[in-house]
C-alpha cells in the first residue's frame, strides 16, 4: 500500500512539473524563433543564389509570365484586350498572379524579391499554424516541422501559387482552431465564419488543388446551416463569380483550373506501356493533335466574354480537352487493373520524393542526402500528427475533421497528377493538426 501511495505521489509530482514547464514556456518564444528561422531561411537561400539567379523554370515561367500581364494592367494598360489575355493566359485560378503583378507594378522588382516574397508568405502560413497550438512545448515542435519543410522542399521559394495556399490555409486553419469553428456544441461568431469562408475562397481561386478540402467544409456548414450559413455565402460571394464565369467560358465541369483533363490522360497513357515518361507524354500530346487536325474536332459557339481573336485556340484548347478525357477513358476501361496500379505508384512516388541535384535548376538547399532526410523527417512529423489528430478526434458528420481534410487535399493528386509541391502542404497540415489538437495546459 505505501509503495502504491509513493508510485502516486511520484506520478502527481511529474504532472506537476510537467504542467509547471508548459507554463513557464513563453509563448512568444516560439515567434521568436520563428523569426530567427526566416532570417536564416533567407540566407541559406542568398548562399544558393535563389534570389540572384534571374532564370525561370518550367510551370515558374509561366507564372512570372502572367504575372508580368497583371503587372501591366495595374500600370494602366487596361484595356479589354491586355485583361482577356491574361484571364485566358493562364490554366491556373488569377488571384496569385494578380498578387503578384500588383507587387511588381507597385515596386518594379524583379525575379529574386518575389521569390523572397514567396518565403513571407510560407512564413505567414507557418505563424498562424503555429499559433493554433495551445501548448506551448507543442509550439516549438511545430518550430522544428518548419526546419524540415525548409530544407526537405524545393518549391516554396518559387514563383509559384503553392505559398500563398499555404498562408490562407494557415490563417483558415487558425480560425477553425482557435474558435472551434465546426465543432459541435460551439456556434461561432458569424464575423469568423465570414472570414474563414472567405479564406477558403481565396484559397480556391489560388491554386484548384484545394476545391475538394472547400467542398468539404461547404458541406460541413450546409450540416447546420443555421449557425454556419455565412461560410457559404461568404465562400460564394467571393469564389461563384470566379466559377460562373468559367461556366460561361469553358464547356463540361470546371471548377477553378483547366488542366484535370490533361493531367488524367498523362497518367493514364496507354503509351506509358512501352515508353518512359517524358517520350510517352509527347507522344501523347501529339496524338491528341492528329485527332484533333483528322477532323475530331467540335465547334462549339464563341462564349459572350471571349474576345473574337482568341476564338480559335480557345476552340482547340475545349477540342483538347475533350479528346484528352477521352483518351483516359479509353485506358482506363481498356486496363482497370493498369490505372489502379499508376494510382498507387503516383501515391508511392509522392512518399519517396523528388530530391535534388546540386548544380541543377534551383540546386539543394543544403545537401543531396540532408535535404531527403529533412523531406523524410517531415513526413514522419505528419504521419505522427496524422495518427494524434485521427485518435483524438471524435469523427461527427458535422464537425471538421484534420485527418479528413487531408484526404481531401490528396484525392486529387491521387486521381489526376501526384505533384509534390502539393503534397508537402498536405504533410505540414497533418503535422500541425497533430499539434493543433494537443491539450491545453489550461484545461
Amino acid at each position: 500500500m505505501q509503495a502504491e501511495t509513493s508510485s502516486s505521489n511520484d506520478a502527481s509530482a511529474v504532472k506537476e512539473m510537467a504542467h509547471a514547464a508548459a507554463l513557464y514556456i513563453k509563448p512568444g518564444g516560439s515567434f521568436v524563433l520563428l523569426g530567427i528561422a526566416f532570417v536564416l531561411t533567407l540566407a541559406m537561400l542568398a548562399r544558393n543564389g535563389i534570389f540572384g539567379v534571374v532564370e525561370t523554370f518550367s510551370d515558374e515561367h509561366d507564372h512570372f509570365k502572367r504575372s508580368m500581364m497583371f503587372a501591366s494592367i495595374v500600370r494602366g494598360n487596361a484595356n479589354l484586350e491586355a485583361i482577356g489575355t491574361f484571364y485566358a493566359g493562364g490554366i491556373w485560378p488569377p488571384l496569385y498572379p494578380m498578387l503578384m503583378g500588383s507587387i511588381q507594378a507597385l515596386t518594379n522588382c524583379g525575379v529574386g524579391f518575389l521569390r523572397g516574397t514567396n518565403v513571407l508568405l510560407a512564413y505567414g502560413g507557418f505563424a498562424f499554424l503555429i499559433g493554433a497550438i495551445a501548448q506551448p512545448w507543442g509550439r516549438y515542435i511545430g518550430i522544428v516541422v518548419v526546419a524540415l519543410f525548409v530544407i526537405g522542399t524545393h518549391y516554396y521559394f518559387q514563383i509559384r501559387p503553392e505559398s500563398l495556399v499555404l498562408l490562407l490555409l494557415g490563417a483558415a486553419i487558425f480560425l477553425i482552431v482557435k474558435y472551434r469553428l465546426f465543432s459541435v456544441g460551439t456556434q461561432g461568431q458569424p464575423s469568423r465564419y465570414v472570414l474563414c469562408g472567405a479564406l477558403f475562397a481565396m484559397a480556391c481561386l489560388t491554386h484548384a488543388f484545394v476545391a475538394v478540402l472547400a467542398i468539404y467544409l461547404v458541406i460541413l456548414a450546409l450540416l447546420r446551416v443555421r449557425y454556419r450559413f455565412h461560410f457559404v455565402v461568404a465562400f460564394a460571394l467571393i469564389a461563384g463569380p470566379y466559377v460562373a464565369a468559367q461556366a460561361m467560358i469553358h464547356n463540361g465541369v470546371v471548377l477553378f483550373a483547366t488542366t484535370a483533363e490533361e493531367n488524367l490522360a498523362r497518367n493514364n497513357n496507354v503509351f506509358l506501356r512501352n515508353h518512359e515518361r517524358p517520350q510517352a507524354d509527347e507522344l501523347l500530346f501529339a496524338e491528341m493533335e492528329r485527332r484533333y487536325q483528322a477532323g475530331d474536332k467540335v465547334t462549339y459557339p464563341r462564349p459572350m466574354l471571349l474576345p473574337q481573336g482568341r476564338y480559335e485556340q480557345w476552340l482547340h484548347d475545349e477540342n483538347k480537352r475533350r479528346i484528352f478525357k477521352e483518351m483516359a477513358m479509353e485506358e482506363v476501361r481498356a486496363d482497370p487493373a493498369g490505372a489502379a496500379i499508376r494510382a498507387m505508384q503516383r501515391v508511392t512516388g509522392l512518399i519517396g520524393g523528388e530530391g535534388c541535384v546540386p548544380g541543377q535548376r534551383y540546386g539543394c538547399n543544403v545537401s543531396p542526402k540532408l535535404d531527403l532526410m529533412a523531406f523524410y523527417g517531415l513526413e514522419l512529423m505528419a504521419l505522427i500528427g496524422l495518427i494524434y489528430a485521427a485518435r483524438s478526434e471524435r469523427i461527427r458528420v458535422s464537425s471538421f475533421s484534420f485527418a479528413i481534410a487531408c484526404v481531401a487535399l490528396l484525392a486529387p493528386m491521387i486521381v489526376t497528377q501526384a505533384v509534390e509541391r502539393q503534397f508537402v502542404i498536405v504533410l505540414v497540415l497533418a503535422s500541425f493538426g497533430g499539434l493543433a489538437r494537443l491539450k491545453s495546459p489550461r484545461t
